[in-house]
């Protein structure tokens, strides 16, 4: 109780020190924000050993590589150490139950997995404390059976492939979809060369990239019109028009103009993606199906 006392006491005298530090530092300028804790490494460990001390692991990051004992939902399954020869017959299985919020595939019983999360004490309540947009999805008897012994919040699960499980991928590319990420490929590097190049008044550079990008956006101008979707379209062609003005800019060396026809481009290929364009956990895209 003493111990607590006195770090309460160099808590709270800290908290005093710092704002005063922030409210009156030198010149009555704040002071910089403290760096932020480094994020603790994961620590690698057994189910058994996890069952046996669950008090050591609770609240710790770790990974945790075992075989799929049980599949119990469609985000809930138990995994364990394999055990082999006469070990198989005695050793009571140590299993640990794994919830994984975010996984997009099933696992199979006896897949061979590596899980990364937290080591929480299993109760329903504190789940949904943990993990406030997963609804557990565990019938009563699973929950009575794990209530009160160790479980895992999974962020991470990785198969015998290296694949991870909570990814979201993408369906299978359209053939539009192929032919407009083959053109945003070509896209975002000649518009990053592009900036530099008006920047530094380079004729030659800038002539080169503002053509790539005019060809790019016709190219994607017809792809939009032939999906019937008018907006990206347009927009499509605003960004061809202002890649043409610089172009022109650029022949006549009106560097001004150039750069004044830059910042809409960006910003025709900001709105198309935010509104017609769907990243995937893989890195890739696809036009959004609700466009």
């Amino acid at each position: 109780m003493r111990s607590l006392t006195i770090t309460l006491t160099l808590a709270v005298g800290l908290g005093v020190a710092l704002g005063a530090q922030q409210r009156g530092g030198r010149g009555g300028e704040a002071a910089p924000a403290p760096p932020a804790a480094p994020v603790k490494p994961l620590i690698p460990v057994a189910t058994n050993t996890v069952v046996a001390h669950p008090e050591t692991y609770y609240g710790e990051r770790v990974t945790m590589t075992a075989s799929v004992q049980s599949v119990l939902s469609k985000s809930a399954f138990s995994v364990a150490q394999k055990s082999f020869g006469d070990a198989a017959k005695t050793t009571a299985v140590a299993d640990v139950l794994i919830l994984a919020p975010k996984l997009q595939a099933p696992v199979p019983a006896g897949a061979y997995l590596t899980v990364f999360g937290e080591v929480v004490k299993f109760d329903p309540e504190e789940i949904a404390k943990k993990a406030k947009d997963y609804t557990l999805d565990l019938p009563a008897d699973v929950i009575a059976k794990y209530r009160g012994k160790p479980a895992l919040i999974a962020s991470a699960v990785i198969n015998e492939s290296f694949l991870d499980l909570t990814w979201r991928m993408p369906p299978p590319a359209t053939p539009d979809e192929d032919a407009l990420s083959q053109v945003m490929r070509k896209v975002q590097p000649a518009f990053g060369a592009l900036r530099g190049s008006i920047d530094g008044s380079n004729v030659d550079i800038t002539k080169q990239n503002a053509a790539v990008l005019k060809q790019a956006f016709a190219d994607t101008e017809a792809i939009w019109k032939g999906r019937g979707k008018t907006e990206p379209m347009q927009w499509a062609a605003e960004a061809r028009k202002n890649a043409e003005a610089i172009e022109t800019a650029a022949a006549a060396g009106t560097w001004e103009a150039a750069k004044t026809a830059a910042g809409p481009l960006g910003q025709s290929c900001g709105r198309c993606h935010t509104a017609y364009r769907e990243r995937f956990d893989d890195g890739s895209y696809r036009i959004k199906t609700s466009k």
